[in-house]
C-alpha cells in the first residue's frame, strides 16, 4: 500500500473505509503477523476437509450414500465452493493496489494501456503462483461440466498446504511438549493394552463368548477407557470386573493429564502468537521500536491513531511488562519481551529485514541516564552492523552525546528527550500561536510529506518545483539535500534527482 499524496492529488483515491477494510482482509489473508490468521486458517481448513469428504468416499471406500446425506452434501458443496470463490476474489483484490499502481504506471510511461499492464502485473504475478492455481483449481466445479471430474474436486485438498501457518503452529506447540506427552500417550496404551489381554484371559478361561477375539478385547478397553461403555461386550468373572475398574479409574487419570497438557500446550503457543517469546524472523520493511518511554507511548498512540500498524508491520521491544506500558498497544503491533542490546533478540525480530528502528532511552532502575545512552548507543551499533540499510532513529537524554550518535554513528535522526518540548513552548510565548501551528502539521494525516524530487518530476530550480506543486494545491517549504534542510529555499534554488522537497498538502 502506498501513500503518496502528490499521487492521491492526481486521480480519485480509495475511501478511508474501503482503505480500512482492504487492510484488514490482507492481515486476514496474507499476512503472518495478522491477529485472527490462526482463527481464519482453522476455520479455512475446516471447510476444505470437510467439502473433500464425500469425493474421499466416492473414491476410496466406493459406498453409496443415503440419499438425505448425499443432498446435504451436495448443498454444502455450493457453500464451499462460495467461500472457495470469495476467498479468491478477495486475495486477488487485496495483494496490490491497483489504483495507485495505474497512476504510477501512468506517470512512468505515459501511456494508458502500458500504466494498465502495469498494474496488472503484480496480480498476474499473484495468479501463477502455485498456491493461487491450487486455489483457482477448487473453484473450477463451480461450473457444472467441470464437477464430473472427481479428480478436480479432490485437488482442492492441495489447499491444505495453504493453510499451513495454522498447522504449524498446532505442531510446534506438540513439539515444545513432546516428551510429556509422549510418556502419557505410551502409558496410555501400556495401560489399555495390559489390563485388556489380561481381561481377555481370565474370560475366554471363563467362556464368555463376547470376548472371542484380541481385536474384540482391544475393542473393550478403548470404549470403556473412554468410559462410553456400550455394554456390547462385557467381564463376567470377579477378576474382570474388577480389573475394568482399574481400567476406567486409571483411564480417567491418564486421558485428563493428556487434555490438560495439550490444552496448556495450545493456550501457551496462543499467548506465544500473541507477541511474548514471539519470534517473528519471517518479517520484512517493518518498524522496529527498540525501548519504552514517555516518547515511545506517543509515538505508538500516534501508529495506531494513523493505522500504520495495519498497513505494515510494527514490533516492539522492552524489558517492561505488557501492563506496565500505560498504554493499550493495537492487536496489530508486535510485542517482544526482551533486552534489545542484545544481538539473540533482535534477530529474533528480523532486524536484519526492518525498513526503520527506533531506538528509544528506556530507563531502569540502578541506571544512570548517560548508562542509558550508552544502551541506546549499543543497541544503534549492533543495528547499524546487523542492517547497513536500515533509517535509525534514536532518543538521547544528553545533548552532548547527540553529535555523537549522528556523526561517528551515522543514525538517520537523534531527538533529545525534552529539547524540543522546551523549544516548543519558549516559541509559542514567543509567537503566539505556533505551536498550534506545529500540532497541526505533525497530527492532521497527510499534512506535511517528504517526497524524492525525481518521483514528482524532472525540475532544475525550486521556483519550477513550486509552480508546479501549486497547481495541485500543494505548498512546498524545505529542500533537504544530501542530508542538509533548507527551509524556504529561493525560486533559484538548483535541484538534483536525489534532492527530497517538503510540502504541505492545502487540503489540510
Amino acid at each position: 500500500m502506498k501513500n503518496n499524496l502528490l499521487k492521491e492529488n492526481l486521480g480519485a483515491k480509495l475511501s478511508v473505509r474501503v482503505k480500512k477494510l482492504k487492510i484488514w482482509l490482507y492481515n486476514l489473508l496474507e499476512s503472518d503477523t495478522g491477529p485472527y490468521r490462526l482463527l481464519y486458517d482453522v476455520f479455512a481448513l475446516f471447510i476444505v476437509v470437510t467439502s473433500s469428504i464425500p469425493v474421499i468416499i466416492e473414491l476410496w471406500i466406493n459406498i453409496p450414500l443415503p440419499s438425505d446425506l448425499q443432498s446435504l452434501f451436495d448443498h454444502y458443496e455450493e457453500v464451499a465452493l462460495c467461500f472457495f470463490v470469495t476467498e479468491y476474489l478477495l486475495r486477488l483484490w487485496v495483494i496490490s493496489d491497483f489504483w495507485d499502481d495505474f497512476k504510477e504506471g501512468l506517470d512512468r510511461t505515459g501511456s494508458l494501456f502500458k500504466a494498465f499492464l502495469f498494474a496488472l502485473r503484480p496480480k498476474l504475478s499473484w495468479m501463477v503462483k502455485p498456491y493461487s492455481i491450487i486455489d483457482l483449481l477448487a473453484i473450477l466445479p463451480l461450473f457444472r461440466p467441470f464437477r464430473t471430474l472427481r479428480l478436480l474436486r479432490l485437488l482442492r485438498l492441495l489447499k491444505v498446504f495453504r493453510y499451513t501457518y495454522a498447522i504449524r503452529s498446532l505442531l510446534v506447540a506438540v513439539r515444545e511438549e513432546a516428551p510429556i506427552i509422549s510418556f502419557i500417550v505410551i502409558t496410555l496404551v501400556l495401560w489399555i493394552v495390559t489390563i485388556s489381554l489380561t481381561v481377555y484371559i481370565y474370560e475366554y478361561n471363563a467362556g464368555n463368548r463376547a470376548f472371542h477375539s484380541v481385536f474384540e478385547a482391544l475393542y473393550w478397553g478403548i470404549v470403556t477407557i473412554s468410559t462410553v461403555g456400550y455394554g456390547d461386550i462385557t467381564p463376567i468373572t470377579k477378576e474382570g470386573k474388577f480389573l475394568a475398574s482399574l481400567l476406567i479409574s486409571g483411564g480417567i487419570v491418564l486421558v485428563s493429564a493428556l487434555t490438560a497438557t495439550f490444552s496448556a500446550t495450545l493456550i501457551n503457543r496462543m499467548n506465544i502468537l500473541k507477541g511474548e517469546g514471539l519470534k517473528m524472523d519471517r518479517l520484512k520493511d517493518h518498524l522496529v521500536i527498540c525501548g519504552w518511554s514517555e516518547s515511545g507511548e506517543e509515538l505508538v498512540e500516534e501508529i495506531i491513531k494513523s493505522g500504520l500498524d495495519k498497513e505494515r508491520p510494527v514490533v516492539l521491544i522492552t524489558e517492561m511488562e505488557k501492563s506496565e506500558l500505560g498504554v493499550d498497544i493495537s492487536k496489530y503491533i508486535l510485542y517482544k519481551r526482551g533486552d534489545f542490546t542484545k544481538e539473540s533478540v533482535l534477530m529474533e525480530v528480523s532486524i536484519q529485514n526492518a525498513k526503520e528502528v527506533v531506538i528509544l532511552g528506556e530507563r531502569k532502575e540502578g541506571l544512570s541516564d548517560r548508562n542509558v545512552d550508552a544502551r541506546t548507543a549499543l543497541t544503534a551499533m549492533l543495528v547499524k552492523t546487523l542492517n547497513p540499510k536500515a533509517k535509525i532513529y534514536v532518543e538521547v537524554l544528553h545533548d552532548e552525546n547527540a553529535e555523537v550518535f549522528e556523526k561517528r554513528l551515522g543514525v538517520t535522526s537523534v531527538f533529545i528527550y525534552g529539547k524540543v518540548i522546551g523549544r516548543l513552548i519558549f516559541t509559542s510565548i514567543a509567537t503566539p500561536g505556533s505551536a498550534k501551528l506545529v500540532e497541526n502539521l505533525l497530527t492532521k494525516e497527510g499534512a506535511l510529506r517528504k517526497v524524492m524530487v525525481k518521483e514528482i518530476g524532472n525540475f532544475s530550480t525550486f521556483g519550477e518545483l513550486l509552480a508546479y506543486l501549486r497547481k495541485y494545491d500543494l505548498l512546498p517549504i524545505a529542500v533537504e539535500k544530501e542530508g542538509r534542510m533548507i527551509i524556504s529555499p529561493p525560486d533559484g534554488e538548483e535541484l538534483s534527482e536525489r534532492d527530497y522537497v517538503f510540502f504541505i498538502s492545502g487540503r489540510v
